[in-house]
């Protein structure tokens, strides 16, 4: 009998014991998965955050040089109706008051080069530094022939203004395409910050 209440008092002991532990392993389970969702959830409004205030960065800055081109464009384009060597040097410094107007606005808003890591932007860093040097390029030939404008002799000028024409055509091609592409991306952008602000 004794050596029955003995293994009585060990069963239970051990299932005591046993109870203790399953106690203490469940609750540090919960304590686990309770932390790990706490940290999950911190991290996603964490990542919102974040996504909400590159967005922010985003509209300001693609407003301003979606603006800075439309301008840029009115310029160039209106080139046609005063040919004199004075109004094309007015036009070549207003495109240099612009262009640093758009230098500085990329120098002071690097956030806005972060939008391809939380949207699903068309102009990616990689095709914005094509983009720019597409850019360059195209006013590199204006900057040329307007410079050749500027020492040609009077017999010769006709052909440089058709060279002239052409060659501002192309560069507002190009602004107008890129300005385009910005148009597309703030869609994009609008777009997933509408789809996140619903699932909220």
């Amino acid at each position: 009998m004794e050596n029955n209440n003995s293994l009585l008092i060990q069963i239970a002991a051990f299932s005591g014991l046993i109870g203790a532990l399953l106690t203490q392993a469940l609750a540090g389970l919960f304590a686990y998965f309770g932390d790990k969702r706490k940290e999950n959830a911190e991290l996603k409004t964490s990542f919102r955050n974040k996504q909400m205030e590159i967005a922010d960065n985003f509209y300001y800055v693609t407003g301003e040089k979606m603006n800075i081109l439309q301008k840029n464009i009115g310029y160039w384009q209106n080139w046609n109706s005063s040919r004199s060597e004075a109004s094309l040097d007015f036009l070549n410094k207003e495109m240099v008051k612009l262009k640093t107007n758009m230098e500085k606005l990329d120098i002071e808003n690097w956030k806005c080069n972060l939008i391809s890591l939380y949207f699903d932007v068309s102009l990616t860093n990689d095709r914005v530094i094509a983009t720019n040097n597409k850019s360059k390029e195209l006013y590199l030939k204006v900057l040329d022939i307007t410079d050749a404008l500027e020492h040609a002799l009077p017999e010769s000028k006709s052909d440089l203004y058709e060279l002239y024409d052409q060659a501002i055509s192309d560069m507002c091609n190009h602004y107008e395409q890129v300005y385009a592409k910005m148009s597309e991306d703030v869609q994009i952008v609008k777009k997933a910050l509408i789809s996140q602000l619903a699932r909220r």
